[in-house]
């Protein structure tokens, strides 16, 4: 075993790993995140595939995304917004759906379009000719590239039977309807197109209830309040899981423990609302001085931990000693002065020869933390796990 050296070749150039590997070892957390995801979303796999891909979009939401989404939702009717009309076919329109128009663009320009984007229609009303054609099938098929506008129902309005486009519409519409139709035709056309809307809202907030139920009971079961990083629960199954890989992959991973030194005394100097405060800072140090694909916790009192998966032995030491170096330069808001607040840890380089598991890790990891206490705190110990 050895204290972290004065010196190493290491240097932030080298940290983090090289792209190539982060984005490898990103892709592999993220399809196994995937499909352990998908064991839950049984609702996808009950719908048609066209269905299916209209919801898709809202399987990419990342979790404030997500609860955003479904708490912002409650919108009982559908939107409806035209382009290319008339003032005299928007009110006859009007007059025929169950829903009013929301916009009505007689003309597109770059403006309406982050209009609509950035609040998009459940329905898009959108006369070909009225725009010469050409021009509604550029803009419109842009618009249409936006990931929220997939949500939509677009239909093409023609003057008559007699527009080529009821013979080939354009591949973003969902049907082609002439005007010419009488008012009680167009009425069913309309109503069934918005059955249609109303369908799939309710099927995107069955899917959103569905996943916002889960988001927060992992929230719930796997996040520390105070601090927003995982908690023991989490270390457990994010641990296990990249120990798992390490194993698999023969890829070398820091397993690192630390504490925060003589926190007692913070609490009884200064009190517990400071020491909280001191949790939370500390937190986000750990946050800004880790790569996203690396995973910290807080196990419980001034207790916290890292996994650095992918990352060989001098790399694993060069990181601990930022962070040690980082959290004694750190003026704490609730403490006196720069210095006042400083860790100790334990750093264990953990290799795949020996099958490594969280009950013959963790044991070393935290001899390593002890031993760092008992040689004089505010530094870092580091060792290969044999």
């Amino acid at each position: 075993m050895a204290d972290t050296p004065n010196t190493t070749e290491t240097t932030e150039a080298d940290w983090p790993v090289s792209e190539a590997e982060s984005v490898t070892a990103h892709q592999a957390s993220a399809k196994l995140g995937k499909e352990e995801d998908d064991k839950g979303e049984f609702l996808l796999n009950l719908l048609s595939s066209y269905s299916r891909h209209r919801l898709l979009p809202l399987t990419e939401l990342p979790r404030e995304d997500l609860i955003h989404a479904f708490l912002g939702g409650g919108i009982h009717e559908p939107r409806v917004m035209t382009f290319y009309l008339s003032e005299e076919q928007v009110s006859r329109l009007t007059s025929l759906m169950t829903v009013p128009i929301s916009k009505n663009y007689e003309s597109v320009t770059l403006d309406n379009l982050n209009e609509v984007t950035s609040n998009p229609p459940h329905m898009l009303l959108v006369h070909m000719e009225n725009s010469g054609g050409d021009e509604a099938e550029k803009v419109v098929g842009k618009l249409m590239e936006v990931p929220t506008m997939g949500f939509s129902s677009v239909v093409a309005l023609v003057k008559d039977e007699s527009s080529h486009y009821l013979q080939a519409g354009p591949s973003w519409a969902q049907t082609v309807l002439p005007l010419s139709l009488m008012d009680q035709a167009f009425r069913r056309h309309l109503k069934n197109l918005l059955d249609l809307a109303h369908a799939r809202m309710d099927l995107e907030t069955i899917y959103l209830a569905h996943r916002v139920s889960r988001e927060q009971l992992h929230a719930v079961q796997y996040t520390d309040p105070l601090t927003g990083l995982l908690n023991r629960r989490g270390f457990e199954d994010s641990g296990a899981r990249e120990l798992s890989r390490t194993a698999r992959t023969g890829q070398t991973m820091g397993f690192v423990i630390l504490d925060i030194d003589k926190f007692k005394n913070i609490n009884d100097t200064y009190g517990h609302p400071a020491g909280d405060d001191v949790l939370r800072e500390l937190a986000q140090i750990l946050r800004e001085e880790t790569r996203t694909l690396d995973h910290v916790f807080r196990f419980g009192g001034e207790e916290f931990g890292i996994v650095l998966p992918h990352t060989p032995s001098g790399e694993m030491t060069h990181v601990c000693e930022r962070i040690r170096t980082k959290v004694e330069e750190t003026h704490f808001t609730s403490m006196p002065k720069a210095g006042a607040v400083t860790i100790s840890m334990g750093a264990l380089s953990v290799g795949s020869e020996k099958r490594p598991t969280l009950e013959n890790v963790y044991p070393v990891a935290d001899e390593l933390l002890y031993r760092a206490k008992q040689e004089g705190r505010n530094r870092v110990i580091s060792d290969a796990f044999k």
